[in-house]
């Protein structure tokens, strides 16, 4: 037996390994769900395999050394191999002359087992100078991980865990609560190790109900980030921004050791390298975010705080400036307004371009923002979703489950221009696919353009493909050619908290826009507000709101503007939505729709005139509305859609809604309402 030539590198402290029974060590995980590359070879060789990557075994601190075996397998003749391994690691087998089949080689972790670690490395071999290239992976836990309970629901799964890195679990605090929240994405991957979206709470805050209020892991679910949640507890209910040992030099570096080693042990990822790291904080969580930021041991991509930039503002200057993504906003009420426009403009000062719009398209293009949030102190993270969308472009890859923003779908004769909101992730490609029926599908473009004129059809979306990994469908949008009146059906309908609607995705633009019997087209209201597609060039426009309220706004200022605009150049336009009266300024809708909110609930979803809706997903709330005119009224009585003179009509009910049967005969007495 030749010893093998050992070239250290320094432990960083972070490494992989296996599930729990993967014996071999080896991560096989598939390359279509996962992306990952496992199965592979290294660096090609015509004679030779190995894996690409071998992961040990779990073990924890006190165990004997974990050790996992690796299978060259060939066919050739050789003269022998040569290898070279990095990191705390050993290759121990019959390293003699090899004549084809497989050799079996045992890695053996030579690192401290008396301290906790993710250790990496990797092994070279050279085999008549073809080479081949694995890397390694360890894992020993810390004593004292807990026990965790998970659950599983729509948004993924998540367990309240005890780490012995958790902010009191040292007692340098006065709060003995060393609970952790894991929480898992639907459709996770570890194809480059482990992303980690690390949150911060603030004053007076207990974790399963600050979290559940603030829709951290929904917003993570919805953000189709391939990350891992991680929302350790801090000061228990009270008016602190103590953050313990999470402060302390190194301290973030731990808690995500740690969080891993639970990930790893209890077979939830494959392959536990730390990837990128993204911080949050609301309000007093402030504090150990900036000693994060400057000591937490690993480094930081993006920091997001919501009404948290009560100090250290030197800090997050100095990370700005150096090249890290910020982003922060402040509310009316949370008392940060003063220093976030002072670092806003410190840093304009110093030279860097400062964005101060909070908007998809500013978060896609700007990786520093400063800006003002209508929402209140307690629901900036969750009113317009922004947890979510902030996550979205905090520069971490999509997961399979991502639903990427289709803009706009706009028709020329026999062919369309599909417009959509780049994903950001380099080498990412998007797939425009397009149905005649809504149920077969074709790609018609792949491009990394954000843009794209494809043939016509009637339903269309997109997909975002990076490789093996392929997210899920964006909304569907289309259009029609033809004879008439055209039509533009907005797409305005965004919410997906604490309504009836929870998909990421919908297809109500495309739905409701076939049953018009008019020629159409379809945008988004973020198209609209952007001037990508101006309501000026159609007869007539038709805005689906949905369920949408007060938390992600039936109207804001500049559609209401763009409204009142269209409509007073004698522009037709109807709206449809159960909350269009009770969460639309009442003013505005007198004024610019003709409307007047009467009740929130109708307690029906029957209409006096035979139709029904609630069918696509339930409706719970339709508004009783009044106007010049009633077009529907319902079963319960009071008008359901009301008409201004030709021109305008407000319904208070989703029309997407309705019954399929229904759905044509309906909207064929509301264009002729509108006499579009």
């Amino acid at each position: 037996m030749r010893p093998s030539t050992l070239l250290f590198t320094t432990l960083l402290g972070f490494g992989a390994c296996t599930p729990p029974g993967d014996t071999a060590g080896v991560d096989t995980q598939d390359p279509d769900t996962s992306g990952t590359d496992s199965g592979d070879t290294g660096t090609a060789s015509p004679a030779w395999s190995a894996p690409a990557r071998v992961a040990l075994p779990f073990a924890v601190v006190g165990d004997p050394a974990p050790s996992a075996t690796l299978t060259l397998a060939g066919d050739a003749s050789t003269g022998g191999l040569e290898l070279a391994v990095s990191g705390p690691f050993e290759l121990l087998g019959e390293l003699g002359p090899l004549d084809g089949g497989e050799r079996l080689l045992t890695v053996r972790y030579t690192g401290d087992m008396a301290s906790p670690a993710l250790a990496v490395g990797g092994v070279t071999l050279t085999i008549d100078g073809d080479v081949l290239a694995v890397d390694l992976a360890a894992v020993v836990g810390a004593a004292g991980l807990g026990s965790a309970t998970w659950a599983s629901d729509a948004y993924g799964d998540h367990a309240l865990v005890e780490l012995p890195s958790a902010p009191n679990a040292a007692g340098t605090t006065p709060w003995s609560d060393d609970r952790v929240l894991l929480a898992l994405p639907p459709g996770l991957t570890d194809r480059d190790g482990v992303d980690v979206v690390t949150h911060l709470h603030g004053h007076n805050a207990e974790l399963s109900r600050t979290v559940a209020a603030q829709r951290l892991v929904e917003g993570l679910a919805y953000s189709g980030r391939d990350a891992v949640l991680l929302v350790p507890q801090g000061p228990v209910n009270a008016a602190s921004g103590d953050f313990g040992q999470l402060a302390a030099p190194g301290g973030h570096q731990r808690l995500v050791r740690d969080a891993l080693a639970v990930l790893y042990r209890d077979g939830y990822i494959g392959w536990p390298v730390a990837g990128a790291q993204v911080l949050s904080s609301h309000s007093g969580g402030y504090i150990a975010t900036a000693k994060i930021v400057s000591d937490g041991g690993l480094p930081i991509s993006a920091v997001h705080l919501y009404d948290s930039l009560y100090g250290y503002v030197s800090t997050y200057e100095a990370y700005a400036s150096s090249g890290g993504r910020l982003r922060s906003l402040y509310t009316s009420g949370g008392g940060t307004d003063a220093n976030n426009l002072a670092m806003a403009a410190d840093l304009r000062a110093s030279g860097l371009d400062v964005g101060a719009s909070l908007t998809d398209d500013a978060l896609a293009a700007e990786p520093l923002l400063v800006g003002f949030s209508a929402a209140a102190h307690g629901a900036c993270l969750s009113d317009e979703r922004t947890y979510a969308r902030w996550l979205m472009w905090s520069g971490l890859p999509f997961r399979p489950g991502a639903t990427p923003e289709v803009r706009a779908v706009v028709h020329s004769g026999a062919t369309a221009l599909v417009s959509w909101l780049p994903d950001g992730q380099a080498g990412a490609l998007v797939r425009v696919e397009g149905s005649d029926d809504g149920q077969s599908w074709s790609t018609l473009a792949e491009t990394a353009a954000s843009f794209a004129e494809v043939a016509l059809t009637r339903w269309v979306r997109i997909r975002l493909v990076d490789g093996a990994v392929v997210s899920g469908p964006s909304d569907v949008y289309g259009a029609a050619t033809g004879a008439g009146p055209r039509w533009l059906v907005v797409d305005g309908f965004d919410r997906v908290f604490g309504g009836s609607y929870t998909a990421p995705s919908h297809d109500f633009a495309a739905r409701v826009g076939g049953a018009l019997g008019r020629p159409f087209d379809a945008a988004s209201n973020e198209a609209v507000v952007a001037g990508e597609v101006v309501l000026s060039d159609y007869d007539a426009v038709l805005w689906l709101l949905g369920d949408e309220s007060s938390a992600d706004l039936t109207f804001d200022a500049d559609e209401r503007a763009l409204i009142a605009a269209y409509v007073g150049a004698g522009g037709k336009i109807a709206v449809s939505g159960s909350e269009v009266g009770y969460a639309t300024p009442s003013a505005w809708l007198q004024s610019a729709l003709g409307a007047t909110y009467v009740a929130d609930d109708a307690g029906t979803t029957s209409l006096s005139d035979g139709f029904t809706f609630g069918v696509a997903y339930p409706e719970d709330y339709p508004d009783v509305l009044s106007g010049q005119r009633t077009l529907w009224t319902y079963g319960t009585g009071g008008a359901a859609a009301v008409v201004s003179g030709d021109a305008r009509v407000v319904v208070g009910f989703p029309l997407e809604t309705l019954a399929p049967g229904d759905l044509g005969p309906a909207l064929a007495e509301l264009v002729a309402a509108v006499g579009g």
